[in-house]
């Protein structure tokens, strides 16, 4: 004969002491931990950004001041200077000035604003006239 057990269910009551799952203060405890972990990560993309930024324009600063250095070694050995506020924020200055008998010294300087706080890069070369 086939004989099937039959059980009920009944709700039980938990035990005091021995409750299932998380207490208010823990929930809040997590979500601030969270919270700040969040906030950390969103401060460094920031900085990232930030540096990001003063990267690229110190590469089109140093760009600018190759190309002016080579603008300037094509032409005669003639003393000259100027002065430049082509892009925004960029400052450029560059001169040619003799060195001795057959020696100039090319200089070209550019400021750049980036973060708030002025940078430059300076190149400076000597060449045979």
């Amino acid at each position: 004969m086939y004989h099937r057990l039959v059980r009920k269910h009944s709700y039980r009551r938990p035990r005091p002491g021995r409750r299932r799952g998380f207490t208010l203060v823990e929930l809040l405890v997590a979500v601030v931990l969270i919270d700040i972990g969040v906030l950390a990560l969103v401060a460094e993309s920031a900085v990232l950004v930030r540096k990001r930024n003063e990267l690229t324009a110190r590469a089109v600063a140093a760009r600018l001041a190759s190309d002016r250095v080579q603008t300037l070694a094509a032409f005669r050995c003639t003393p000259a200077a100027g002065a430049q506020t082509d892009p925004p924020g960029v400052r450029e200055t560059w001169s040619v000035s003799p060195v001795s008998n057959r020696v100039r010294e090319v200089r070209d300087s550019v400021a750049f604003d980036a973060g708030g706080t002025t940078h430059a890069v300076v190149l400076r070369t000597r060449l045979s006239c």
